[in-house]
């Protein structure tokens, strides 16, 4: 029962504890959240600033120290909102730390009251003596031990409340440390919001002073104004027709490589056309060939068959010729006993006897030399079809060999291309894909134009230091608000001489020099294209290759004097069609 206890209040402590850390992590994470984006307002304000010192160095009130004033009160407002973020968060923060301190306050009476009885208890029942009986009057040696243990546990138990009530103390403490801090800070945020509310009216009036100022100074306000609208499009119109131009060479050299690869696919598919007829006639030749060696061999296997045949034809004769001849001798054998039976009967045929045998000796020789004949033209009949033999298996060996081709040719004037000869596999582009202008681009080209999308957000800079002073699209003219002017990109206040460079690697492809924007110089990067206007003279060259960073010509001043650098970043889309893209969401924030 007592283990359960101690672990109830450990686990309740230790949720507790949790509670109160995760929700100072969310207060924490908000607080510092707030404090980045007030030290951003700070430097930003602290560039209007530089620019606005800058611009009174003139005699004259300029543009630029209007549009200076105007950012700063702009940021100023941003300011004290954000402060008020802060002091609200700091508010909650405070609220939640005295609820904390109070559920603190709570448990470690709570503590207190339960140790304080323990310890009353204690002293009234003489614990000591209590716990001594209470061990030594167990009945057995097993009861005592747990028994002994039982009072470990409850002694551990008094050794964890008084320690739960010295980390209470101890979390208390740093609590209330923390909520004066947060008190102070708030304080503190209230002031410097008395004093940025101070210094935003003041910074108010000296812009009204301004405007007037520039009011009283600018004689013919719509004639500078339609001046820079004509020095504007006349710099959007020479921008237009160069990335036209560039858009045409592209066009060009794409449809000159469709030609190539139409040419070179022609070739391949000429050269392989050639390949196939010359491999269809020596497969041809092959096929008659290997015809011309099978009638052969067939004429061979017949000549062979007919002198197998006239062998045996031979051979059966001679056989039969030799039993003729044996059957001949044994009827001569019988004729000679019967003859020499005779003889002691008929001496007077004795003579005729002999002559009968001279004559069959004669016939006899005769019949011999006729089948010794008949053999020896029987065995040249054999050697001259074994030559023959001989003679046809010699020339199916060269037909073999190739040494006698017999050609036939069903495709004559047919080009002959070796076999190992390779070919490459034609390679004609659909034409969709031609009509994109992405992929009329060559494939590195591509790939720049996919890097410098990717680092959208992240560009740096086209000058180190400086602020926005006419915004991207369509604004009201900071003297006259019923004039509504258009900027295909920014215009940024910087420092006389300011070095410009470029946001991106990429292609210097033009340098204009329109009256009212200063030399200008245009950058390519695949599809995109970036340009840097009212410059005083350019430091590169038309068809050089910038780096990023790389300086490409110094900030100039415009006919009010203002050290401005415009900037625009154009698209060119797939169809073939461009325009100019916000530049803020490209370039990092500062």
């Amino acid at each position: 029962m007592l283990q359960r206890i101690i672990g109830i209040y450990i686990v309740t402590l230790f949720l507790t504890f949790t509670a109160f850390a995760q929700k100072g992590a969310n207060v924490s994470g908000t607080k510092s959240e707030l404090q980045s984006k007030r030290e951003a307002i700070l430097r930003e304000i602290a560039n209007a600033q530089a620019l606005l010192d800058n611009a009174k160095a003139n005699q004259k009130v300029t543009l630029t120290e209007l549009s200076a004033l105007n950012k700063k009160l702009a940021l100023r407002q941003q300011l004290i909102n954000n402060i008020n973020l802060e002091i609200k968060t700091i508010g909650k923060d405070i609220d939640l730390t005295n609820k904390e301190v109070e559920v603190l306050n709570q448990r470690l009476a709570k503590y207190k009251m339960e140790y304080a009885r323990s310890i009353r208890y204690a002293y009234r029942n003489k614990e000591s003596q209590n716990m001594m009986v209470f061990v030594f009057s167990a009945n057995t040696f097993n009861e005592m031990t747990r028994r002994m243990e039982y009072m470990k546990k409850y002694r551990q138990y008094r050794t964890v409340q008084a320690n739960r009530i010295r980390d209470l103390q101890t979390s208390l403490s740093a609590k209330v440390t923390h909520l004066n801090n947060r008190k102070v800070q708030r304080n503190t945020l209230l002031n410097d919001e008395e004093k940025h509310k101070a210094t935003i009216q003041a910074e108010a009036d000296q812009t009204n002073q301004v405007a007037q100022e520039l009011k009283s100074q600018v004689t013919d306000l719509s004639g500078q104004i339609a001046k820079n609208k004509a020095a504007a499009a006349q710099l959007d119109n020479a921008i237009r027709a160069q990335i036209q131009k560039e858009i045409a060479e592209a066009r060009r050299k794409a449809e000159e490589e469709a030609r190539r690869v139409a040419l070179e696919n022609a070739r391949i598919k000429a050269a392989e056309d050639a390949k196939r007829r010359a491999l269809e006639s020596q497969r041809q030749d092959e096929l008659a060939r290997q015809r011309a060696i099978d009638e052969e061999q067939k004429r061979t296997a017949e000549l062979a068959h007919q002198a197998e045949l006239a062998r045996k034809r031979a051979a059966e004769e001679a056989e039969r010729q030799r039993l003729k001849d044996i059957e001949d001798a044994r009827k001569r054998r019988e004729e000679a006993a019967a003859e020499e039976k005779r003889i002691a009967d008929a001496q007077s045929r004795e003579a005729q006897r002999r002559r009968n045998e001279e004559r069959n000796k004669e016939i006899d020789r005769r019949k011999e030399e006729e089948r010794q004949k008949e053999i020896a033209r029987q065995k040249k009949i054999a050697e001259d079809l074994e030559k023959q033999k001989a003679a046809s298996q010699k020339q199916v060996e060269q037909y073999k060999s190739g040494a006698t081709v017999v050609t036939i040719n069903k495709n004559p004037g047919s080009g002959t291309v070796p076999a190992g000869s390779g070919s490459k596999p034609p390679v004609n582009p659909p034409a969709q894909e031609q009509k994109n202008y992405k992929n009329m681009l060559p494939q590195e080209v591509q790939n720049l134009s996919a890097s410098f999308e990717a680092n959208r957000g992240s560009l740096p800079w086209p000058v180190s230091q400086g602020v926005i002073v006419a915004p991207y699209g369509k604004y009201q003219h900071p003297i006259e608000r019923s004039v509504t002017l258009n900027n295909e990109g920014i215009d940024i206040g910087t420092n006389a001489n300011a070095p410009v460079k470029a946001v991106f690697k990429g292609v210097v492809t033009k340098i204009f020099n329109v009256p009212g924007m200063g030399v200008s110089v245009l950058v390519n990067h695949g599809q995109y294209y970036t340009l840097y206007a009212k410059l005083s003279g350019a430091s590169v060259s038309q068809g050089a290759t910038v780096n990023t960073g790389q300086v490409v010509g110094s900030a100039g001043k415009n006919d009010e004097g203002d050290n401005v650098v415009h900037f625009e970043l154009w698209k060119v889309n797939d169809n073939g069609s461009f325009n100019t893209v916000n530049p803020t969401g490209w370039i990092a924030p500062r």
